[in-house]
């Protein structure tokens, strides 16, 4: 998110929402901050906007390893946050998910080989329609260490079902 939407959160109904909706230039991600300590954080990974031309039915959504990876991180580090704020005393249970927005269709993991190279769908890759949900826990006394592997978790799991 830019730095406009990052010092300037909005009221919203017994939460803080922000979001770069309006932004032309990044993907379109919003976060919302709850009073009672609940997190959400939705992310365009397709980088489709509703203004292309979407792809065909039989075609597959690209999901980047790489935005798989930071959204997970990002979660994770706000809703650590989050947790610090409130002074909440229980473990947070976290639950990360890709889904398509219309449908059930076809998912293409983009991953790279060498970590900073082009990314591109390997072709023993799985294409599944629907993906589990990955779920992790967040002890509220957990050091960034135990974010990161949370986040890295929740990553892993995510991604394998691809095949990958």
């Amino acid at each position: 998110m830019g730095n406009d939407t990052r010092l300037n959160p909005r009221p919203g109904l017994r939460r803080w929402v922000c979001n770069n909706l309006e932004s032309p230039i990044n993907r379109e991600v919003i976060t919302e901050l709850h009073y009672d300590g609940t997190v959400v954080m939705a992310a365009n990974l397709s980088f489709i906007r509703e203004s292309e031309e979407p792809p065909g039915q039989d075609d597959a959504l690209p999901v980047s390893e790489r935005l798989v990876t930071a959204c997970c991180y990002d979660f994770i580090a706000t809703a650590q946050e989050q947790q610090r704020k409130l002074r909440l005393d229980s473990t947070l249970q976290l639950t990360a998910a890709i889904i398509s927005p219309d449908k059930p269709r076809a998912l293409a993991p983009l991953t790279s080989t060498w970590g900073d190279g082009p990314e591109g769908t390997v072709p023993y890759a799985r294409r599944p329609h629907h993906l589990q949900p990955a779920h992790t826990a967040l002890s509220p006394a957990a050091d960034d260490d135990e974010g990161r592997s949370g986040a890295d978790e929740l990553c892993t799991d995510l991604m394998s079902q691809f095949g990958v």
